[in-house]
């Protein structure tokens, strides 16, 4: 099984870094083969931002799964849960949340998330 991991990385807090990084550890451990952006995709500036999001864009589309560590204010994750909202108009590929998260009172991705997901939480 392929699996993606949405996770924050720019400005990413350190707890947050470190709970994604055991994360992945406890997939691969499982035998699953885990893409995980801050270790698999090149974080280079190309000037743009293009270049990380195409490989990004590959590693969603070749996914059998997407596992999201969310934060509201990673612009990244944002970016990538509309690619992966984008795959499942396409065809099945179950979108997961990592860690319980709390509906907002007005419109917002983390509700969208919550919906994608079906409120799933592993």
């Amino acid at each position: 099984m392929k699996i993606y991991v949405i996770c924050p990385i720019r400005n990413a807090a350190k707890p947050d870094l470190e709970i994604a990084a055991e994360y992945v550890k406890k997939l691969e451990s499982q035998g699953m083969t885990v893409h995980y952006p801050p270790r698999d995709s090149d974080q280079r500036e190309d000037g743009v931002g293009l270049k990380v999001n195409e490989a990004n864009r590959n590693a969603i589309i070749s996914s059998d799964e997407v596992h999201v560590i969310w934060d509201p204010k990673s612009y990244g994750s944002h970016f990538d849960l509309g690619m992966a909202f984008m795959l499942q108009a396409m065809r099945e590929c179950p979108i997961k949340v990592v860690r319980p998260l709390q509906r907002t009172s007005q419109k917002s991705y983390t509700n969208v998330l919550l919906a994608l997901a079906k409120n799933s939480s592993l």
